[in-house]
């Protein structure tokens, strides 16, 4: 299961990876784009300004050009026969129309102007011809034309407008062209972009150009009035630009329609040049440029809001993804116990049917020949067996409550003080026999500095009985085992304690050294044909180490042998207490206690009762001690117990074997019952636990009730006799 968590994990950081890769393209993406179409449509905004700006000034050219051939035709219809009737009328019709000058000009260059001048608008020193402006035969001509003012020097802005006349000749002199002169603010006011202003500040501009890049009119620009006069002089002094000179004449000669980016010294912002041409018969160009910080201030605000709008969606997006990969993560867990409990079952029913199909078949065959005097010894081997199948049915299900337990966190640790070498000497006198009688040496090393620390010595002793039982399987006849202890102190306070099993047995493989602690697992080979296991008792080992906060590895060859290491942190108790010398001394005691009891020297004066709701169970119980000595009475439930414990004589009852589940009475209450009675032996009378329940909680009910100690079922006879034992004594 935790495996699979964690390949779960690494899936979803993955996932989460990817989707924020997946959400930094497609904002990138998005922000590209959104800008791309930004730009777009600030081209096609502006294209849409100057279309109508372009459209308009042709239109007020037309009209101007249109005013000066009405002139004309209003000078024939009034009869103007001579220079001074035309210059006359000439006076009037400029104060009536939106002209500042209006003048003939006669084909020999002759200029005859409103102001009743011969000369050039009033003979200014230093006026150009007119003729190059109708050289090319022009029909229609604008152009910018800028006067000099007399007496200060200024210089007044002035457009130029004239039509080509057929036919027209006063006093003999044949008329080339009717030219009339307007203030340059005439077209400025049409060009205004009102709509790319900020803070009284335009940042766009236009202007009009001829074919040459000219300026005829230029508005909103300081830096084009009286400084440049033509566009490519102010474009040559660009720092970056995307078209050069060249290509922006050759683009005007083409007369494309085109825009491009530049920039220049100074500025914070580069610049947007849109290009539009007029008609063919104008040969003009109407330019608008437009500061970058415009569209980029459009660009921020859209992109604000939808990288707002991006992020809630794909937060949207990533917390319905958390959800999702939640409930399938539940849905992947489920599934993945579903799995585990059907493995477990399954492996459960071939460990468990495997030995119970023995177990049964051995009975058959003990009940069909059991008359059979000749097989008596054949029986006997059976029975043996059966014994041996039994024993491993139960370390089986004993393995399983320990694993479930485990896993379920309901293990509780206990930590008192322990005696080390105690310890060691208990699982050397238990496997001793064990080992040896397989031709095996057993080697057993110690080097204790603290001999008192405090731990659990049950699961401590579990855990070394795993590894040494299982080495003793696995090693075969002239090899040896050692099971050493050393000790390490941490600090003043504490000492870390290594248990070391090492073995010249058959070894583990590389490949399953990775799985030895998962359960129900067992290396198979023709090495380890025949040897019987759970495949839970490493397992169970490495989670009992980890729960006292200690680690058990292993290093191992194939055919050469293993080294289990376990480490365990303990506290070091400095003062032993008395009543672990005590145990000690009573197990000298007890030894020398079973060798007499064996030979038939010791008393039993003690008579137990045997409180067992099943008959079956209750025979056993009762057969045993019958062959042990013992004097017995059997109760049937905790009611009958009390009963019969009042009706004694006192004293007549040494031990009591109390069941905890029984109808009409369960053995807690009847012990609390018992403990209750006003009689001496009340209080003095040691009654132990009967039971399949070997939860904490149910040693703790029993302990509560004035029980003194805890039998689990089925009962191990050595276990049973061994307290007895004490109390016969």
């Amino acid at each position: 299961m935790e495996l699979v968590e964690k390949k779960h994990r690494y899936v979803y950081l993955l996932l989460i990876i990817t989707a924020l890769i997946i959400i930094f393209l497609v904002t990138f993406g998005y922000v590209r784009q959104l800008n791309r179409t930004i730009l777009d449509n600030i081209i096609n905004s502006i294209s849409e300004i100057a279309a109508h700006d372009k459209s308009t000034i042709e239109t007020y050219i037309e009209i101007c050009w249109e005013d000066l051939a009405e002139i004309k035709e209003r000078f024939e219809s009034y009869g103007c026969e001579t220079v001074a009737d035309i210059e006359s009328r000439m006076d009037l019709e400029c104060a009536a129309s939106s002209f500042t000058h209006i003048c003939l000009l006669a084909e020999d260059g002759a200029l005859y102007t409103d102001q009743c001048g011969t000369d050039a608008f009033g003979s200014v020193d230093g006026r150009e011809d007119l003729m190059p402006y109708f050289a090319n035969g022009e029909k229609r001509v604008v152009a910018r034309f800028d006067e000099q003012a007399q007496g200060d020097g200024t210089v007044q802005e002035r457009i130029l407008y004239g039509v080509r006349l057929e036919d027209y000749e006063v006093e003999g002199k044949r008329m080339l062209a009717m030219i009339g002169v307007s203030d340059i603010s005439s077209i400025q006011d049409k060009m205004v972009i009102d709509s790319y202003k900020k803070d009284g500040h335009s940042r766009g501009h236009s202007a009009l150009i001829d074919m040459e890049g000219n300026y005829i009119v230029d508005i909103s620009k300081e830096g084009y009035r009286n400084k440049y006069s033509n566009l490519f002089d102010h474009l040559a002094e660009a720092v970056s630009s995307e078209l050069t000179n060249e290509q922006v004449a050759d683009r005007l000669r083409n007369r494309e329609t085109f825009a491009f980016y530049h920039s220049h010294a100074g500025e914070e912002h580069q610049e947007l040049f849109y290009f539009i041409p007029f008609d063919k018969e104008m040969n003009l160009y109407f330019i608008m440029s437009l500061s970058e910080s415009v569209f980029t201030e459009q660009s921020k605000r859209l992109v604000t809001m939808s990288m707002v709008m991006l992020v809630l969606s794909m937060m949207t997006v990533v917390i319905m993804l958390l959800i999702v990969m939640k409930f399938q993560k539940k849905t992947l867990i489920a599934a993945e116990r579903a799995r585990s409990q059907r493995e477990f079952l399954s492996n459960m029913s071939h460990e468990i049917r495997t030995p119970l199909n023995g177990l049964i078949g051995m009975n058959h065959l003990i009940m069909a020949h059991i008359d059979h005097e000749e097989q008596k010894g054949q029986i006997k081997e059976w029975l043996r067996k059966s014994q041996s199948t039994a024993h491993y049915l139960l370390s089986l299900v004993n393995d399983v409550l320990d694993m479930s337990k485990l896993q379920a966190g309901k293990v509780d640790i206990i930590k008192e003080p322990m005696l080390v070498s105690a310890m060691i000497d208990e699982i050397t006198a238990m496997q001793t026999d064990n080992i040896e009688s397989r031709g095996v040496e057993f080697i057993v090393e110690k080097e204790i500095t603290a001999p008192c620390i405090e731990g659990d010595v049950t699961r401590t002793k579990q855990i070394l009985m795993n590894i040494v039982g299982n080495a003793a399987k696995f090693t075969p006849k002239g090899k040896w085992i050692r099971l050493s202890v050393t000790q390490k102190q941490t600090d003043e306070t504490h000492v870390l304690t290594t248990y070391r099993c090492e073995d010249r047995g058959i070894g583990i493989s590389k490949e399953y050294i990775g799985q030895i602690f998962d359960s129900f697992s067992q290396e198979r080979h023709r090495h380890t044909e025949g040897i019987k296991g759970t495949g839970l008792g490493m397992a169970i080992s490495k989670l009992l180490a980890n729960a006292m906060g200690g680690d058990i590895t292993v290093e191992s060859e194939l055919n050469v042998g293993s080294t289990f290491t376990v480490t365990i942190p303990s506290a070091i108790v400095q003062e032993i207490p008395a009543y672990l010398l005590e145990n000690t001394e009573e197990l000298r005691e007890e030894a020398v206690w079973r060798e007499a009891a064996a030979g038939g020297s010791v008393e039993r004066p003690v008579k137990i009762m045997v409180v067992e709701d099943v008959e079956l169970n209750a025979e056993v119980l009762l057969e045993i001690l019958a062959m042990e000595g013992f004097e017995t009475a059997h109760a049937v439930n905790g009611e009958e117990a009390v009963r019969l414990f009042r009706e004694s004589e006192p004293g007549e009852f040494g031990i009591i074997l109390m069941d905890m589940q029984m109808p009409v009475m369960d053995g807690a209450t009847a012990a609390a019952r018992i403990r209750q009675l006003e009689r001496a032996d009340a209080a003095s009378v040691l009654i132990y636990a009967c039971t399949a329940n070997t939860f904490q909680e149910d040693r703790e009910l029993a302990m509560r009730s004035g029980m003194d100690d805890f039998l689990t079922k089925p009962i191990d006879v050595d276990v049973l006799l061994k307290k007895i034992g004490k109390a016969v004594r």
